[in-house]
């Protein structure tokens, strides 16, 4: 008995050892579409249909890690990035077509960060333009300056103040019997045919799985120099890294319904959200909340314009690697700064209207997801490409469903707000 309880922990030790070893990819990618506009779309739907706004959580988890662990396996078989492997396969034009929209639309992203560390700043009540521009230097300054392993360090420690959303939700006093009902169960507090109700779970999925984490994944794990025997341990991360993020999501939910959803106060960003709950749960809530909010916002600043340098480095043949020094990824370093720099630029005019300017990249998101899916299904299913690990049988019948359903999602998310329904 006692050698086998021995043999059991060294092979616990051993794997254990092994998934540090690999962890990062899934867990910050995962995490980071948490960023301030994902923040504030969970805060807002909250705010209108209280837990019910989480009602597909288990779903958008399943969603979310399958097609994380698809771009990750495609990556690691073919030791490219989804962005060199649409140029080889495409050709020039298709790349450049792709890559644009995809610039657009991150650069939206990057925008809607900028904004959300602003706001953090001014609930802090600190001098916002000041830090503004000191923490973005900064931020340029780490990521050229350290390499792979230093810059995932900060990616995880910044994760860990992701934990003042759930201490938030604790300190809100919830019903938790309720918060579990109406988000795993069946939602009774609000009105289930309500098209705006299933409008806002849409936009709640849209906003979980994003153009850029499809991309950022498999260049992610490149620079990591990720190898075959070690993804079946990168898929057991992939799929923790999802449910913690929809986890997050859920302890944000919490803490919005039961400060302001059950006292009927509608708000409409992360940082009227952070106000609102003061005089309802206190100081100390809505300090943890506007932590919660400069933290997402760090770091969705840091990984989205990284991911649109990755796809620049592969679609046109730079080095691209957080190892490389400035010199050798210099254009890799540059279409970095450059996209901090644009949105710090604008975010510094206050009377730039933020809300429309990245309503704009939230359709082109839409429209992207159903292309970069398109390319996921056809890569993961060539044989030619992907050998044995070509992704077959139910697994491909999955990914080519989870496909469709977040299209139909993102088209209705589209429509919707073109038509300005919901």
């Amino acid at each position: 008995m006692i050698a086998k309880i021995g043999s059991f922990l060294k092979k616990f030790r051993y794997r254990f050892i092994i998934f540090l070893a690999i962890l990062g990819p899934g867990i910050i990618t995962a995490v980071a579409d948490n960023d301030a506009g994902g923040v504030a779309t969970y805060t807002v739907a909250a705010s209108l249909y209280g837990m019910a706004s989480q009602y597909m959580i288990v779903f958008v988890t399943l969603l979310l890690g399958l097609t994380q662990e698809i771009g990750a396996r495609v990556a690691v078989v073919t030791n490219k990035g989804l962005g060199s492997l649409i140029r080889e396969r495409y050709g020039v034009a298709i790349s450049m077509f792709v890559f644009i929209l995809y610039f657009i639309t991150n650069q939206g992203v990057v925008l809607q960060n900028v904004s959300g560390l602003k706001s953090a700043l001014q609930l802090f009540n600190l001098n916002w333009q000041f830090y503004l521009i000191f923490f973005c230097l900064a931020l340029m300054y780490f990521v050229v300056k350290f390499n792979y392993k230093k810059i995932q360090r900060i990616f995880m420690f910044i994760i860990l103040f992701y934990i003042a959303y759930v201490i938030s939700a604790f300190l809100s006093n919830p019903n938790w019997k309720e918060a579990i009902n109406e988000s795993f169960i069946f939602p009774r507090k609000i009105n289930v045919i309500d098209f705006r109700y299933w409008f806002s779970l849409i936009a709640v999925l849209g906003t979980t799985i994003t153009a850029w984490g499809q991309f950022f994944i498999s260049s992610y794990i490149l620079d990591k120099k990720m190898t075959i025997s070690q993804f079946k341990m990168e898929k057991t991360e992939i799929y923790f890294g999802a449910f913690l993020t929809n986890f997050l999501s859920w302890m944000m939910a919490v803490a919005v319904t039961y400060t302001l959803f059950v006292n009927k106060i509608r708000v409409t960003d992360g940082y009227s959200a952070a106000l609102a709950m003061t005089p309802l749960a206190g100081k100390l809530s809505s300090l943890l909340f506007s932590t919660g909010l400069f933290a997402a916002s760090i770091l969705g600043l840091t990984v989205v314009p990284l991911a649109t340098a990755y796809v620049f480095s592969e679609m046109f043949g730079f080095v691209g690697s957080l190892d490389a020094d400035f010199k050798r990824g210099r254009l890799f370093y540059i279409f970095f700064i450059v996209q901090i720099s644009l949105a710090l630029i604008v975010t510094l005019f206050p009377q730039t209207s933020l809300f429309k300017l990245t309503l704009y990249a939230d359709y082109l998101n839409g429209a992207m997801l159903p292309l970069i899916f398109y390319f996921l299904v056809k890569f993961s299913g060539d044989e030619e490409l992907m050998g044995k690990y070509a992704v077959k049988g139910i697994s491909r019948y999955a990914i080519i469903f989870a496909s469709v359903i977040i299209t139909i999602a993102v088209l209705v998310t589209f429509f919707g707000k073109i038509f300005n329904i919901g």
